[in-house]
């Protein structure tokens, strides 16, 4: 360095200048700390760095008073009031850059002082904002005061008054609210009670009339093992109900793709296939050319045929030219009398235009019966059930033996059975000779003729057996007989 002092304080003058010029921290750091900034009258403003509960940023403190805002503008609103501010001043004050927020205070009276108890709501910005504020149905006054950062609040703006409106006289009335009332996503809550709802679509959701016991169940999707079709559950409350009673519409799929509605009755029991027992109805829509309209009526699902089933079927025409036709089918438990083993003694009766076929199938045969306009055909043999031996009735002088009288019946193979014994007290043997009457329904459709196998000395004698039921004698050899035996006697009945 140069020894001219001249020389050296310039120098040092240089680098005060360039000193005074360069960074104050361009090369420092707050550890652990925070920097504070004060106003010219020494008041703490700001704390930067760490602040005394452990974070870090930057705090305003100690900031001027906010301005007043202008008076609200108020509204009345169903049940509420709507509150809106313009982001305005008092005095045409600029909004302060520590702002925080506009608190709306509402208060009984115009005098009102705002709190933390009259505190409703806020707007977050300074350039204006509207709220709703609930309130019962009296008057209120509403008061704006703004917050800074600070936290420091300002003056309150004038009051403004509103009261809450009611929808009609009385608080929400029939009618009362209508569709231009109601905005879009208005309801949000869980129940709407009493009311009807007209007109309106509910889509993915389940409607029940409650939520247990007895009950009605709207879904698009039910529950397993019912079938996955949007039906109507009817629940009996029962509590041997495995599966409700089902109201349902679908479309066939068996190629003609026809729409049906089915109604079946809740099950209480689970068959071998693990689907519910029960009884069904089902109706099938008819079309012209393809099906005629259907219906059905099942006692069982059709598949466990353990305990039998009943249906009824019955389809009409499909078109000007088709046939009608109805069918009832019976059939009895698997295990009941006259079963196969697999299935169990079962009856059909087909009505197909002007034709009746019954058909009666058992472990002892299978037999039909047609009816048609033609005549009847029978396959197998026309029986009817035997009936109880009767007695006889006697003409004058004809006495039944005490210990085997004289009895008829009808058996099951429709033949007229003659037995027992008569004392004839006049035993001369007349032709046409009349000893008896049989009674009703025991008498041949027309006259049979047979003879007599035991008589008193051997005389042969012929029996007539008329349709009138007389019992007439005729002797073929000999003249007299004392007594006449009907053991062995018989004809038929048709």
């Amino acid at each position: 360095m140069s020894t001219d002092i001249g020389t050296r304080l310039a120098l040092l003058e240089k680098r005060v200048q360039a000193l005074a010029r360069a960074p104050k921290l361009a090369n420092a750091s707050i550890e652990n700390g925070a920097l504070e900034v004060y106003d010219a009258q020494g008041s703490l403003r700001a704390l930067v760095g760490q602040q005394p509960d452990g974070t870090s940023g930057v705090t305003v403190v100690n900031g001027p008073v906010p301005p007043t805002p202008v008076a609200p503008t108020v509204e009345a609103a169903i049940g509420a009031l709507y509150v809106s501010w313009e982001g305005e001043f008092v005095d045409a004050a600029a909004a302060p850059l520590d702002f925080a927020r506009v608190e709306v205070h509402v208060g009984p009276t115009a005098e009102f002082e705002p709190t933390q108890g009259t505190l409703r709501n806020t707007v977050e910005t300074p350039q204006g904002g509207s709220c709703t504020v609930p309130l019962p149905y009296t008057e209120w006054w509403v008061k704006l005061r703004c917050r800074s950062l600070a936290g420091a609040s300002g003056p309150a703006s004038d009051a403004a008054v509103g009261t809450p409106r009611r929808a009609a006289s009385a608080d929400l009335q029939a009618g009362s609210i209508t569709a231009d009332a109601l905005a879009a996503d208005a309801i949000s809550g869980k129940h709407i009670t009493g009311g009807t709802i007209d007109g309106a679509v509910v889509t993915g959701s389940t409607v029940r009339t409650a939520e247990s016991g007895s009950r009605v169940v709207v879904t698009p999707q039910p529950p397993a093992p019912l079938e996955a079709i949007p039906s109507v559950l009817l629940y009996s409350a029962s509590g041997m109900e495995k599966a409700p009673g089902t109201l349902k519409a679908s479309v066939n799929a068996d190629g003609t793709a026809f729409p049906y509605a089915a109604l079946t009755a809740p099950a209480v029991q689970i068959d071998r296939w693990n689907l519910p027992d029960t009884s069904q109805l089902s109706l099938l829509s008819p079309q012209l050319g393809v099906r005629g309209g259907a219906f059905e009526l099942t006692t069982t699902s059709g598949l466990n045929k353990d305990h039998g089933q009943t249906y009824v079927h019955g389809t009409s025409a499909k078109g000007p030219t088709g046939t009608s036709s109805c069918e009832i089918y019976v059939e009895d438990g698997r295990d009941a009398p006259g079963g196969s083993g697999n299935l169990g003694a079962r009856t059909f009766l087909n009505a197909e235009g002007a034709k009746v076929t019954i058909r009666a199938v058992s472990a002892e045969g299978d037999t039909e019966t047609v009816f048609t306009t033609s005549g009847i055909s029978v396959g197998g043999w026309i029986t009817r059930p035997r009936t109880d031996w009767q007695h006889i009735t006697m003409s004058a002088d004809v006495y039944p033996d005490a210990k085997s009288p004289a009895m008829v019946r009808v058996t099951a193979q429709r033949t007229i059975e003659l037995s027992g014994f008569v004392t004839l007290k006049d035993p001369e043997i007349r032709g046409g000779r009349q000893i008896a009457v049989l009674p009703e329904g025991y008498r041949p459709a027309v006259l049979r003729r047979v003879l007599v196998p035991s008589t008193a000395n051997g005389t042969v004698l012929r029996l007539d057996i008329g349709a009138d039921g007389a019992l007439r004698l005729y002797g073929m050899t000999g003249k007299t007989s004392p007594w006449v035996g009907f053991d062995g006697v018989s004809c038929r009945a048709d």
